[in-house]
């Protein structure tokens, strides 16, 4: 029979305060993780076992330990392990949930003791009485294993289901009061209660944070102006813990022609273009071969909700559903198992799908024992050692509340999408309305933008007759107007062919007319007709080449001009036919319309105007030309007399000076050697009658010290050797004089280029000194090894001095923007070159720093009588005479380079050796 105990007083004291202590725990949280800790704890001290746990079953039928409290480490933690369903036999199984048994077992004496809560028959209340039996060998072998000699089990109940197991285990063997029991049993009781209150608690949190996704997903869509459906989408795979998603919807359903929108199911067909699709993370890969481009166009859709109740469908594991064979290999590259694909209604009608995708996960069990799927190892388990179980790429199941949100979700997104769609036509609405206004706005542009083109070719014949710039202008505005690609002008031949003689050609397109080749056209039709058509001023326009009915000749000479339409206008001067104005489409063909046919003849009129006109011109000019050159021949010759007349007197006079100088200066130059040795004599005598006549008189000494006879002596031979430096200087000049004037040289003859230019700067020498306010000019000379040249060496030497006489008298000028006085420099470089046909020549540059030439003066430095000095300072013909010796007489190069407050460069290129001018 039982040895269980009376209870006592202290007993009954313990039983109260832990059930009031649990009570309160249960009062004040509703945290059920908390409450099971706690009460584990409880009842450990309360009945003073080595180990009490909570044990909740999982819908599988087995079970894991979720709360346990140890006393002294008597026995190993089973917290977290889990507990196969076979450790449960299903017999025992059944006395928990039908009787609501409380089980006590001894080891020791070989018993298994049960008190039934309620009669299995009728469900009646019993005592609390403990019967007991002998135990089961395995139930005992499987106690040992686990090193526990009794154990009390009560099972926890919640809404009349076993959710699990209160059990407490002992190290040694120990009797299990009723006292104790009851108190088991008013343990389990709140812990049902408590149970309850946490699930209407987890709940009640589920419901707000429902509730709070669905809000945040609304307000997504609804915050903005207009309706953003990318940020909602990647809100509602965040609520699922999702890895992607998708939403699919109608786009530009609505038809014009018959005023209907199409559904959902007509956009999805393969040749429709009339769905939008937004993903956000990991997306299926569609091969790029298939006829379906989107997931959802693929039936199995269609199949399932082909009854019409558009439910959430979930799928766990898409491989395992055999309607998604098809999707299957699209899904395989990703990690994705799961989808969650939700129809969106709105009023009875299919909007779109909202899918959700999750990932494959791997799973880690850990097992109580050695777990074996061979039934046959049930009892006893062979140890108690942790046993993991790895499981890779496990489906995760979709939960109950997560299909009921995904449903409320859809109902959030239709609404919205409902409303793109409306507002998708409406803009729709407005853009072909839009379409119709800028259809007739473009018109009116076009026709005034042919009236632009039509007053600009007037205003450029008026204001210019240049055929070549008309032509030009013409063409390419016309061909930016009809947006053509080819305009071109065509002009007859006596013999009624022609030629193209002007184009605008858009790129990439043939050209008809280029520098050196016209294309020609010889039209047999229009050579024996004289025109054709165009002669009674008829145009011609054709849409398509190949429609027209033309001969096989001519179709090939316009696939030759790569045209596939072409409109074409006649040009008269007066009555005479002259030409066509032809716009060609070559892209493709086009249809021409009849203000485009206007505007083009239009044109072809203005431009039969500017011809005739210019023909009136051409006369006028050729009148004018003859004017214009007989009057630049007389101004010719009158600079050519003057330059004659000047070259002859200045010659003259510098030799004549040059010769009336040279005899009293050879007369010195060669008495100067005697008088230096006269005086050397001299002193030799005065020396020897010193050193000889050591006591003189006193007058002789006087004498000497009046005229201070050793200064005398030692300055005597100085002066006389500065006389001789002076005489060489003026023989240097005399010199530099003859070579200038060069009289006795008016034919050709190689000369030293650098002994002009030496020569020159000599006789300017003056004008390179220092001024009050203007330092002294620094020449700077950059010869380079130069052979003689065969030149007009007096005439060169004038160039030289006009040009190096400009560059001092703008460097005697300083520039007004500088505080620091300026420093004039003159840069003559010379060097050996060639021209492109590889004849040698000679360049010499001269370069000064002065302020420059403005450019409108630069383009008149070489016309006669042009100067920028003041009256009676310059002639205006320095540069001109120059020019006329350097490019005209020898066949040259003579050009100015300026930049303002840079300075100014004169470029002088003659040839080495004479050559004729026909080059």
């Amino acid at each position: 029979m039982s040895d269980i105990t009376k209870p006592n007083l202290r007993g009954n004291i313990d039983q109260e305060s832990l059930l009031r202590r649990i009570t309160n725990r249960i009062r004040q949280t509703l945290e059920l993780e908390e409450i099971i800790t706690a009460t584990t704890a409880e009842v450990c001290s309360l009945l003073e076992t080595d180990r009490v746990m909570i044990y909740k079953f999982h819908a599988d039928g087995s079970g894991k330990v979720i709360a346990e409290s140890i006393h002294e480490n008597r026995l190993p933690s089973l917290l977290g392990l889990n507990f196969p369903a076979d450790d449960i036999p299903l017999h025992a199984r059944e006395l928990f949930i039908q009787s609501k048994v409380r089980s006590v077992v001894n080891v020791e004496t070989q018993e298994i003791g049960q008190s039934p809560l309620q009669e299995l028959d009728n469900g009646e209340s019993l005592a609390e009485d403990i019967r007991y039996r002998p135990v089961d060998p395995c139930h005992v072998e499987y106690l040992t294993a686990m090193g526990v000699k009794s154990s009390l089990v009560a099972p926890i109940f919640y809404q009349e289901k076993l959710w699990g197991l209160l059990a407490s285990h002992n190290s040694e063997s120990r009797a299990i009061s009723e006292d104790e029991l009851t108190a088991v049993q008013m343990v389990v009781d709140q812990l049902s209660i408590a149970i309850a209150q946490s699930n209407l608690l987890t709940q009640a949190r589920e419901k707000a944070e429902r509730e709070t996704i669905i809000n945040r997903i609304s307000t997504l869509l609804h915050s903005l102006p207009t309706i953003v459906l990318q940020p909602a989408l990647e809100a509602a795979v965040a609520a699922f813990n999702g890895c992607g998603g998708r939403l699919c919807m109608k786009d530009q359903a609505f038809n014009f022609q018959n005023d209907q929108v199409a559904s959902f199911t007509e956009c999805l067909m393969p040749v429709s273009d009339r769905i939008q699709v937004y993903t956000y993370g990991q997306q299926p890969l569609i091969p790029a071969h298939s006829i379906y481009p989107h997931m959802e166009q693929y039936s199995v859709w269609q199949e399932h909700y082909k009854s019409g109740k558009y439910d959430v469908w979930a799928i766990s594991d898409i491989y395992k559903v055999p309607q998604l064979r098809s999707l299957q290999a699209a899904f395989q590259p990703t990690q994705i198992r799961s989808v969650l694909m939700i129809p969106l209604l709105y009023r009875q009608q299919l909007v779109g799908y909202l899918s959700i995708f999750r990932n494959e996960i791997d799973t880690e069990t850990l097992w109580a024992g050695q777990f074996d799927f061979d039934k046959r190892q049930v009892y006893p388990r062979m140890s108690f050692d942790v046993w993991r179980e790895y499981k890779k790429a496990q489906a995760q199941t979709w939960t109950l509340a997560e299909i009921e949100l995904a449903g409320d979700i859809g109902n959030v997104f239709a609404s919205p999408i409902q409303q793109h769609e409306l507002y998708q036509q409406v803009q729709a609405f407005n853009a072909n309305l839009e379409h119709q206004v800028q259809k007739r706005t473009l018109e009116l542009q076009r026709t005034s933008e042919q009236q632009r083109v039509l007053f600009e070719v007037v205003a450029k014949i008026r204001e210019s007759l240049d055929l070549t710039a008309i032509f030009q202008t013409t063409t390419q505005e016309i061909c930016k107007s009809l947006q053509a690609d080819r305009v071109a002008v065509y002009r007859f031949h006596p013999d009624w062919s022609g030629e193209f003689i002007a184009e605008f050609v858009g790129e990439g397109w043939m050209k008809l007319v280029t520098i050196d080749v016209n294309t020609v056209w010889q039209d047999s039709f229009l050579q024996e007709t004289e025109g054709g058509r165009y002669r009674h001023n008829e145009t011609l326009s054709v849409d398509d080449i190949y429609q027209a009915g033309h001969a096989e000749c001519h179709i090939a000479f316009l696939e030759q001009l790569q045209a596939k339409a072409y409109a074409i206008a006649p040009i008269f001067i007066g009555q005479k036919l002259w030409g066509l104005l032809a716009a060609y489409q070559n892209s493709a063909p086009r249809h021409w319309e009849s203000s485009e046919i206007q505007f083009l003849a239009q044109i072809a009129l203005q431009l039969g105007v500017a011809l005739q006109q210019a023909e009136l011109l051409k006369q006028s000019q050729e009148q004018a030309d003859q004017l214009v050159q007989a009057m630049r021949n007389l101004q010719q010759t009158q600079t050519q007399l003057i330059q004659t007349e000047k070259m002859s007197s200045l010659g003259q006079l510098v030799a004549g000076v040059a010769h009336e100088i040279n005899n009293p200066v050879n007369f010195i130059y060669g008495n100067l050697a005697h008088i230096s040795k006269y005086a050397g004599e001299l002193a030799s005598v005065l020396e020897l009658y010193q050193q000889h006549c050591t006591h003189p008189s006193q007058e002789i000494i006087n004498r000497a010290q009046e005229i201070d006879l050793e200064f005398v002596t030692e300055d005597l031979p100085k002066t006389l050797s500065s006389m001789k430096i002076g005489v060489d200087r003026i023989r240097q000049i005399v010199l530099s004089l003859r070579n200038f004037s060069r009289l006795d040289e008016a034919e050709k003859k190689a000369v030293n280029i650098h002994e002009g230019i030496d020569s020159t700067l000599l006789i300017l020498q003056h004008r390179l000194k220092a001024l009050p306010e203007v330092p002294n000019i620094q020449i700077i000379k950059e010869y380079g090894d130069l052979p003689l040249v065969e030149c007009y060496a007096g005439q060169i030497n004038q160039v030289f001095m006009n040009v190096l006489s400009n560059a001092i008298d703008a460097l005697e000028h300083p520039k007004k923007s500088q505080s620091t006085p300026h420093i004039g420099q003159i840069t003559i470089h010379t060097a050996v070159s060639e021209f492109a046909h590889q004849v040698k020549t000679v360049v010499i540059r001269i370069t000064d720093n002065g302020e420059g030439i403005p450019a409108s003066v630069q383009q008149r430095v070489f016309d006669p009588f042009f100067t920028t000095k003041p009256v009676g300072k310059g002639t205006g013909l320095g540069l001109s005479i120059s020019y006329q010796i350097v490019v005209d007489k020898h066949h040259g190069i003579f050009k100015c380079n300026s930049q303002p407050n840079i300075g100014t460069e004169f470029w002088i290129e003659i040839p080495l050796c004479h050559i004729n001018a026909s080059f």
